[in-house]
């Protein structure tokens, strides 16, 4: 029942940029939301490492937070469950990380691990090139350690923050007419 929103206006503005704003999932709205507030001014991609990885890009402008769109990708756990149940052979790998993986575990977490940063670094890419500078990187979500881990490797400036869905979500309760048009 609260949904995305075509733009907030409360002690910032963010304008929703999706094509359709309804489609934008309420977590993703809110975790903007909530991270524009913690860090006003700055343009940000936000990579929610969970049961899916969303990454999402917001570019400040004039004033205000554009939502530019984002993506939306199997988590970690999806794509270790979905080699081990749809592919002859392999494991529900219990393997580590590491630089050259010797077994199929740790290939299995290493291919994982690097697809899931592969992605992040791309769309931060993208974002330099759109914004002439580094994008803040926000990294939240049950898999956000091991994420945060190889986005470090490839010298993304990021940080870990955790509950901006709530932080979000409090902002539009502390909101008396909901921040909404």
């Amino acid at each position: 029942w609260l949904a995305a929103q075509n733009r907030y206006d409360g002690a910032f503005a963010l304008q929703n940029g999706y094509r359709e704003p309804g489609q934008l999932g309420a977590d993703r709205w809110h975790g903007m939301l909530g991270a524009c507030e913690r860090r006003p001014g700055q343009s940000l991609v936000l990579v929610a490492a969970g049961t899916a990885t969303t990454i999402d890009c917001v570019e400040w402008r004039g004033g205000v937070a554009l939502f530019i769109g984002g993506c939306i990708a199997p988590g970690t756990q999806l794509m270790l469950e979905s080699l081990a149940q749809r592919t002859g052979g392999l494991p529900h790998a219990r393997g580590d990380w590491v630089d050259f993986p010797d077994n199929t575990d740790d290939a299995i977490a290493t291919g994982v691990t690097d697809a899931q940063a592969g992605l992040a670094l791309r769309v931060v890419e993208r974002a330099r090139r759109r914004f002439g500078s580094p994008p803040q990187v926000i990294v939240s979500g049950g898999d956000a350690d091991a994420l945060a881990e190889r986005l470090s490797i490839g010298g993304v400036a990021l940080a870990i923050e955790h509950n901006l869905v709530l932080g979000g979500l409090a902002l539009r309760a502390r909101t008396t007419d909901h921040g909404s048009h």
